[in-house]
């Protein structure tokens, strides 16, 4: 779902170090994702920025920051989520997952780098011809299901798996793009958490704050199989909430299943897996995908049932390694669930006492129903018994019995007749043989079912006699127990007063203990809030240290002093070396340091020496404007302004240019060759402003103006 954030984005242009912003690729409640230039390596990445817009807005010099002091604990809370599953992903290289390449902190937020992915999402994907078919979604959704199993393997999953969010690649090969970083742990509001899932694909656990520890490999599984549902149907699965409130409610689940809709275009066992996927309850859907895909991927179906064949599956009946699928493709997805063994135990056992318990509820009011069904039954099997036992209607023709003279009368004709009527009295004579042996089987399962109530009465009466048993031991036991508790009345009554004053006495001890304790606990207390105080102190001054040589550092590469950097840095790193800012600081540096050792290249070397021609051209030519744009304004600039004004024509000359790689510059000599007025007149000038050096010095990648 996109956010509708009025917060202003970075435009066209801006540069993040040295990323320089093209466009917006999306943006949700969590943040905007840019497609962005790498300067350095001059290749596309994509950047994520960390800006909620429930918590957050943009300043007009691009800074993020908190919309109130209220929202500021929860902002930097995120941010840190944000950086630490940064960290987290970058582990993550696998070919159908995007890689995440860098983090880092900029304008008061965070940054995520990844690698630029191109191709066409899943709803594009599927409107070509055949995209959809059984075949095609299998090779799309295992490749993704093996990068994901590697992310389960790690303790993580997506949380946001949608169309929307798979690539296909120009190859055709997927990507799974826009991990859901901190979904896992919103502190936002509620509202900011309904623009935290993909509605259709998000199961109902996403929807609570507070249960995150329900969240699992099953969350995406659940969106697999609401992918594939959309894959087979061209539209979302209907919202969880909306499944939650009618099923909770004793109502029927609103979704139409994907064995239904896909019904005669795909298998039975491909449709009823993605079923199984979106099943409402956590514990009735697979709990990894080791479970799930070779359901998925099973092709070899009982012919009765419609499944898979073996034990396992959405109806206990889809093994987990089948004939046709690859062990070492199930090898590769075998991954740790985040469902501990411990807690499918206890699910388990949950359910069963639950049967139990509904079990015996249900015991009596069966046996209160066994002989009025005994009766039914009887009166059904006499009515099956009389109407089959009918007597038919002799349609047997004996050819012996015809009289004399019909028999003379017998032509070909009339006795192919009767050879069919006989061949026909014979499949009826077959067919009645069939109904009396299903009669018969129909009145022995009357039997059996007969006896089976005689064994539940006879089973019922026996409980009821070991019940009254039971009973009645009891009342012995109870009379016994109360004449016992009346011997010891008299003896208790004895003790009592003594424990009475020991209570009392233990009470008074009991009293004075609780009020060392209660001193104690807030000695405790405000121990503990002081040692708090001096931690978030030192913190404070700590950062303050730490911003402090950043900033200086980045003054002294501002103005070329490299050797003041490096010290600065030192100081920075050894106040917090893992410090993003300060990762990056150092990065920045050692560029400064690289450029700064990189020779002067022939190519520097034209480049300066067209700029000294130019600026030639610009003084003989009396072109101011070209003149303050090539040289740095000084009093040199202000002197030959004057010159221009005063003289028709100036000739001057640029010789002895040098190469000075000690500071990585470029120098000449200018010279004035003459001066000339309107009227013909020579100006003349001393020899201390006839000549002088101009420069031009290499600082971050360019060359600077003249100076002179």
């Amino acid at each position: 779902m996109e956010s509708q954030a009025s917060y202003r984005t970075l435009q066209p242009g801006e540069m993040l170090n040295w990323y320089r912003i093209e466009r917006i690729l999306g943006r949700g409640g969590f943040g905007v994702i840019y497609l962005a230039t790498d300067t350095n390596l001059d290749i596309h990445v994509a950047i994520k920025e960390y800006i909620p817009s429930d918590v957050a807005t943009r300043s007009g010099d691009s800074h993020v920051h908190p919309i109130t002091e209220d929202h500021g604990d929860v902002f930097r809370w995120g941010m840190d989520r944000f950086i630490k599953e940064a960290r987290n992903l970058v582990k993550f290289k696998h070919p159908n997952i995007v890689r995440v390449m860098s983090v880092f902190q900029e304008n008061n937020t965070a940054y995520m780098v990844m690698e630029f992915e191109e191709g066409e999402d899943l709803r594009s994907h599927l409107r070509k011809p055949g995209a959809n078919s059984e075949r095609s979604l299998k090779q799309l959704i295992l490749p993704i299901s093996k990068g994901l199993a590697e992310v389960h393997r790690h303790g993580f999953i997506h949380r946001d798996i949608k169309p929307a969010n798979i690539l296909v690649r120009k190859d055709g090969s997927p990507v799974l793009l826009d991990f859901g970083s901190a979904r896992n742990a919103s502190k936002f509001t509620q509202q900011s958490l309904t623009a935290l899932v993909s509605v259709g694909y998000a199961p109902l656990e996403q929807y609570n704050q507070e249960s995150e520890e329900q969240q699992g490999p099953w969350t995406d599984i659940y969106a697999l199989g609401g992918t594939l549902y959309f894959a087979i149907g061209g539209k979302d699965p209907v919202e969880s909430t909306r499944r939650g409130a009618a099923v909770l409610n004793g109502g029927k689940d609103p979704l139409i299943s994907a064995e239904y809709l896909g019904e005669g275009k795909y298998s039975v066992g491909f449709l009823r897996a993605i079923d199984w996927a979106m099943q409402f309850g956590i514990a009735d859907r697979p709990q990894t995908l080791n479970d799930w895909i070779p359901a998925l991927l099973a092709d070899n179906l009982d012919p009765d049932t419609g499944f898979p064949s073996g034990p396992g599956g959405p109806t206990s009946r889809i093994a987990a390694v089948r004939p046709g699928v690859d062990t070492k493709v199930m090898h590769e997805l075998s991954d740790a669930t985040v469902l501990s063994r411990e807690r499918r135990t206890n699910i388990g056992g949950a359910n069963q006492r639950k049967e139990t318990q509904a079990s015996h509820n249900e015991t009596g009011a069966n046996l209160k129903g066994l002989a009025g069904l005994t009766l039914l039954l009887s009166l059904v099997a006499l009515g099956l018994w009389f109407i089959t036992s009918e007597p038919e209607v002799d349609r047997a023709v004996d050819a012996n019995s015809t009289p004399p003279a019909a028999q003379d009368a017998v032509t070909p004709e009339t006795a192919e007749q009767i050879a069919q009527r006989n061949a026909e009295l014979a499949e009826q004579q077959e067919a009645e043989r069939k109904r009396t042996e299903q009669e018969q089987e129909r009145q022995r399962e009357a039997a059996a079912l007969k006896a089976e109530q005689n064994r539940l009465a006879q089973a019922a009466a026996e409980e009821a006699r070991l019940q009254e048993q039971a009973q009645q031991a009891a009342a012995e036991a109870l009379a016994a127990t109360n004449a016992a508790k009346a011997a010891e009345a008299d003896e208790k009554q004895a003790e009592k007063q003594a424990e009475e004053e020991a209570q009392a006495e233990e009470l008074a001890k009991k009293a004075e203990e609780e009020k060392r304790a209660e001193a104690l606990a807030a000695q405790r207390i405000e121990q503990q809030r002081l040692a708090r105080l001096a931690e978030r102190q030192a913190a404070a001054r700590t950062e303050r240290r730490l911003k402090q040589a950043i900033g200086a550092a980045q003054t002294s590469l501002s103005v070329g002093d490299l050797t003041a950097s490096q010290q600065q840095l030192k100081n920075a790193q050894a106040i917090d070396a893992d410090d993003a800012r300060v990762q990056t600081l150092a990065f920045a540096v050692q560029s400064a340091l690289d450029e700064h050792n990189k020779p002067v290249s022939d190519a520097d070397f034209d480049k300066v020496t067209r700029m000294f021609d130019a600026l030639r051209r610009a003084i003989e030519n009396k072109d101011t404007v070209a003149l303050d744009r090539l040289a740095v304004s000084s009093q040199q600039s202000t002197i030959f302004k004057s010159l221009m004004n005063n003289f028709e024509r100036i000739d001057v000359s640029i010789t002895g240019i040098r190469v000075r790689n000690a500071d990585k510059s470029i120098a000449g000599t200018l010279r004035i060759d003459s001066m000339i007025r309107a009227n013909g007149d020579r100006g003349t000038l001393s020899e201390q402003y006839i000549s002088r050096t101009i420069t031009s010095r290499r600082v971050s990648g360019g060359w600077s103006k003249i100076e002179w």
